[in-house]
């Protein structure tokens, strides 16, 4: 490949080394100064590199770093949110995934720029910020970084200028005193925070053993050229379950090696890969064993351990995968980026995708966090978040971005919800639940519960599924009866109030009273509900007739009817009215 011919015979009057593997890395799309060239200004050539630890960090969830370049967008994009933590240009965004600690870098990696590197940390989840510049040079072009995994969450950074460590409860970074080459990868390994395997672009890995204080070389394995290059990570990963399982990624070919000896040698892998580089790889943290790597050629996939791989040829054409994230709770979902700002979405590990709202160029890495995670930084400024729900956080613009994705986020047909009895309903992207298949048709199909609105999924404790008018639900203590599942009583979350029961007065053919609630059912609204199922379909009566939006309706337990007089004297004079959907609304999941 052309980058490999360059780097072999480096002139005077090419970018420096490193700059060239960040081209290759990010630069898709962008202009990196050369000295027949036009610099562009200070505030376009900012941008950073490096989208390697925070996928890498994301998946094995140790650290999750972001990554972005400065800049600005002038509009909002629909779904995604931009967080800006400090009004400044962030570089690197690094969030231990256990605390609401945030450490932001800015500055730029570039040479011959206005922007100084400074680092600053926030304890109330983006609120407020606090400097911890104490010790680092303002030139220091910061390039990557890592927190420790443990309690400790001592961090080391490193930029072109050298290799800074803080240490926990100190208020000052300390230079690591050793003579290595600018670092384009560094981790720690998950098992042992002082075990450290770092990545150059010419000179190999190095590895520590004291959290940093020395270095050794770790390139065993590495193949070196007639000029004495050796390639080194661009992007490291760690098995979860195995800490002695590493894959690198180098920006030449071969593009993949593997350690078994927790990086103290390597061996080249190539079954099922196509030849050249890679820009990115990574353990899928909740699928143990699940490993991907991508490349301006497209994306592979391994399920053992990285030994072997598939490509994923169902991939979109033309996305050129940056980034890829595994959605929490929900291994078999991942979302890609692509270098152009598309984003697409799997439910079914790679089958078919979906798209979601694109970004705006260039991009970088994207990250999932957890709802819980979320949770604890309820005062993240910017991040859209949504209750119970897990969020995306990408580089895009010059910026750092959010998108929420609740269950009602486009899924694609799922093979083992089809072979068990399950369907995919195309108008509103989303599978009938095999679980919830038999209770859809049985109790009224379409007519009663309209397109399913979500996956099923798990909601306190329960298994549901959301319809645009309803919702159901599995009750496993109810396992064999005909209540096994259940239509959810969504009347009741729609009322803040109950109104007062009527006094108890005699039913007639055209009026039931249900003193289990005080209420009436009278003409169109109890044809309709005797048709219909009943108590069983709609529950109990729990407000009396009353006009809403120039229109009679009433409440029931699980349901709400509507009078549609353009229909009077038809079947279709009454109807049930889209709850589901109004539910979902209030709760931000659906537009």
């Amino acid at each position: 490949m052309k980058y490999g011919r360059e780097r072999a015979t480096t002139r005077p009057s090419s970018p420096p080394p490193i700059f060239r593997a960040l081209r290759s890395l990010y630069g898709r799309g962008l202009t990196l100064p050369t000295s027949d060239q036009p610099r562009p200004t200070s505030r376009r050539s900012a941008w950073l590199l490096i989208p390697t630890l925070g996928l890498v960090a994301l998946l094995t969830s140790t650290t999750r770093l972001a990554f972005a370049t400065p800049g600005t967008f002038a509009s909002p994009l629909p779904g995604w949110q931009r967080i800006t933590a400090t009004g400044e240009s962030i570089t690197t965004l690094i969030t231990p995934p256990d605390t609401t600690v945030l450490v932001a870098a800015l500055g730029s990696p570039m040479p011959d720029t206005d922007l100084r590197t400074s680092v600053k940390r926030s304890v109330d989840g983006g609120q407020t910020w606090q400097a911890l510049d104490r010790g680092l040079p303002l030139d220091l072009r910061l390039v990557t970084g890592t927190i420790a995994p443990t309690e400790t969450r001592s961090m080391i950074v490193s930029g072109v200028g050298g290799l800074y460590r803080l240490d926990a409860g100190a208020s000052k970074w300390e230079p690591i005193r050793v003579p290595l080459p600018t670092i384009t990868a560094i981790r720690h390994s998950h098992s042992n925070p002082d075990h450290l395997i770092a990545g150059t672009e010419l000179h190999g890995n190095f590895v520590t053993q004291d959290g940093g204080s020395t270095w050794i070389p770790s390139s065993l394995g590495l193949p070196r050229d007639r000029y004495g290059t050796i390639p080194g990570a661009i992007s490291l990963a760690q098995l979860p379950s195995d800490p002695d399982v590493w894959l690198m990624g180098t920006a030449v070919a071969p593009g993949l090696f593997r350690s078994v000896n927790g990086g103290r040698s390597w061996k080249s892998v190539s079954t099922g890969l196509a030849p050249g580089g890679s820009t990115e790889v990574s353990f899928h943290s909740e699928a143990d064993g699940t490993a991907f790597v991508t490349s301006d050629r497209g994306m592979a996939l391994s399920t053992d351990r990285g030994q072997t791989w598939t490509p994923v040829a169902s991939l979109p054409p033309g996305i050129s995968p940056v980034a890829v994230a595994t959605e929490p709770d929900a291994p078999q979902t991942w979302m890609v980026v692509g270098a152009r700002g598309s984003v697409v979405r799997t439910t079914n590990r790679g089958a078919s995708w979906v798209e979601l709202p694109s970004l705006p160029r260039p991009v970088g890495p994207v990250i999932a966090l957890s709802s819980s995670a979320i949770a604890r930084a309820t005062t993240l400024r910017g991040v859209a978040r949504i209750e119970g729900v897990p969020v995306l956080l990408a580089v895009a613009a010059g910026g750092v971005w959010s998108l929420a994705l609740p269950p009602t986020t486009p899924a694609t047909a799922s093979p083992s919800e089809v072979a068990s009895g399950g369907r995919y309903v195309q108008t509103t992207e989303h599978n009938i639940s095999a679980r919830f298949a038999s209770a859809y048709d049985r109790l009224g199909g379409f007519e009663r519960f309209g397109f399913p609105r979500s996956e099923a999924f798990v909601d306190q404790g329960l298994l549901v599924q959301w319809f645009q008018r309803g919702r159901l639900e599995y009750r496993p203590d109810l396992q064999g009866s005909p209540y096994e599942v259940q239509i959810s009583l969504l009347g009741d979350l729609l009322l803040n109030d109950r109104p007062v029961p009527l006094d108890p007065i005699e039913s007639t053919s055209e009026r039931r009273y249900y003193p289990e609630t005080g209420m009436t059912v009278e003409n169109a609204f109890l044809r309709y509900f005797d048709a219909s199922g009943g108590v069983d379909a709609l529950g109990y009566p729990i407000t009396p007739e009353v006009s809403e939006a120039d229109r009679p309706v009433q409440y029931f337990q699980r349901a709400r009817l509507e009078y549609v007089r353009e229909f009077a004297g038809t079947t279709r004079e009454v109807q049930l009215g889209l709850i589901g959907d109004e539910i979902l609304r209030k709760k931000g999941w659906l537009e």
